[in-house]
């Protein structure tokens, strides 16, 4: 078996090994190391001691190597994505986007040039009390230890990696068990071009072993995870008294007013909705619709389904492929079971074959089902699944049913701007799109101008996975 720091593989002790396998055909892919916790301590500790050598690569020669590794990925684009589509299942053409991205991302980086212990700032005030004067600075905090979901399974592990060597963190990369492969492909990419990878450790391995032992670990400084809810709770449940920055999983909302250009809307919510097969974040499940409106809206819906073919997503007319987990096929036939129960109408899709779910269209979704929430609020939905709610009385009522911790956007359809603003006010959640949804392009995956990040976009990124040191100065007498 192998461990791997940067692109060097390292021989470690361990018996088992984890197959990483197509979610379409189920073929063997590869095999990475089921890291335990004598492995996770040992990876832990070298990079604490120093024997992995000095932390970031010098301020030139990182913005120099993210350079020829945005070249290297160009390059060899269509290879990358082809291995995203096979380990992860998107369509192809939506893992090239996937690559592009992330493109931009590393050239945002070696644009910037921003980097830590160059920037001081004076004492804030209240600290200047008898005389004293000094500064304060962004330091590295540390061992970081990264967790990234299967949605993304190249862009988002670029986008915390990229950060926390610019910040001159060292570095615990755990992907997720579904797709390793591509993160390793990154890391492989970026030593290719020269980063410094002395600073990385990259662990394998399931969340409740690898994972529980890097949370547990005392000599991790912080956390960061852009990851579901549940792997979220697991993080919690295990982890010290150290920083955790998250990114939780969640789902999107969608208001149809009566006036509402329908054909926009519908051409909206299927185009962002299908994308990587309703496995994104803020992907929008849910469509609540004047009623006078309902029967129309629910129809139009229906016939744009068709465009969108299912099955291998390596073949170029795909736009349906696979879901990454066979659970969310199994979790999402249990939900639609129980809408239809509760009075929902099946009006289109529901097939399956192996990982695969033909995009489902349901209508007279009850408001508030069970089935549908987590807590407060509706739950995330990783399938291609529309639910269409009717609502007889005014929308304003819809209000009382979102909840800003689990619907991170709302798209509201109305021609009338005005009561546009008044209802978008009246909502309880922090983004709201009138006349259009957002796709991950836009920013909630990434924090993405288009495909490129602008400077101060890049030293956000650093401060988040970096810390502020005060240095103080005391007069004499």
């Amino acid at each position: 078996m192998n461990d791997w720091s940067g692109s060097l593989r390292h021989s470690i002790a361990t018996a088992e090994a984890v197959e990483v396998r197509s979610p379409w055909s189920g073929a063997i892919l590869g095999e990475v190391p089921l890291c335990d916790e004598a492995v996770v301590d040992q990876a832990i500790r070298a990079l604490a001691d120093g024997r992995s050598g000095p932390g970031a690569s010098p301020e030139a020669a990182l913005d120099e190597a993210l350079g020829r590794a945005a070249l290297i990925l160009s390059q060899r684009g269509r290879e990358v994505a082809t291995l995203i589509t096979q380990e992860q299942g998107k369509p192809l053409q939506e893992a090239m986007d996937e690559v592009a991205v992330t493109i931009g991302l590393m050239e945002s980086f070696a644009r910037a040039g921003y980097r830590l212990g160059q920037q001081f700032q004076p004492l804030a005030v209240e600290a200047r009390v008898d005389n004293r004067f000094g500064f304060t600075r962004q330091r590295p905090i540390g061992i970081t230890a990264l967790f990234t979901p299967n949605t993304f399974p190249l862009l988002i592990p670029a986008k915390l990696l990229l950060a926390s060597l610019a910040a001159g963190d060292s570095v615990l990369l755990k992907p997720a068990s579904a797709t390793p492969l591509s993160a390793l492909r990154l890391l492989d990419i970026l030593a290719e071009a020269g980063v410094a990878m002395n600073s990385v450790r990259f662990l394998t391995g399931p969340g409740g072993i690898t994972g529980q032992a890097i949370c547990r670990h005392p000599m991790v400084d912080q956390i960061c995870s852009q990851s579901g809810t549940e792997t979220l709770r697991a993080i919690r449940s295990g982890m010290g008294p150290i920083p955790l920055r998250y990114l939780h999983g969640g789902s999107g909302a969608c208001v149809v007013a009566a006036d509402a250009d329908l054909n926009r809307a519908v051409e909206g919510l299927v185009r962002q909705r299908f994308e990587n097969s309703g496995q994104t974040p803020l992907s929008t499940g849910m469509v609540f619709v004047a009623k006078s409106v309902a029967d129309e809206l629910v129809e139009k819906l229906r016939l744009a389904l068709l465009r969108f073919p299912v099955g291998d997503p390596l073949v170029p007319t795909t736009r349906i492929g696979p879901l990454t987990e066979l659970s969310r096929v199994t979790e999402s036939v249990s939900m639609i079971g129980a809408l239809i129960a509760g009075g929902g109408r099946l009006v289109a899709g529901g097939a399956c074959e192996r990982s695969v779910l033909a995009p489902v269209l349901l209508a007279d979704v009850p408001p508030r089902h069970p089935a549908l929430m987590t807590g407060n609020g509706y739950r995330e939905i990783l399938a291609p699944v529309i639910m269409v709610t009717p609502v007889d009385g005014p929308l304003e009522e819809v209000a009382a049913w979102l909840d800003r911790r689990t619907q991170l956007v709302v798209s509201v359809f109305s021609k009338d701007l005005d009561w546009a603003t008044r209802f978008a006010s009246s909502l309880p959640i922090f983004n709201v799109h009138v006349n259009g949804l957002p796709t991950w392009r836009d920013g909630a995956i990434c924090s993405l101008d288009a495909v490129r990040l602008g400077r101060r976009q890049v030293e956000a990124r650093v401060k988040e996975v970096s810390t502020l040191q005060d240095i103080v100065f005391h007069p004499e007498g």
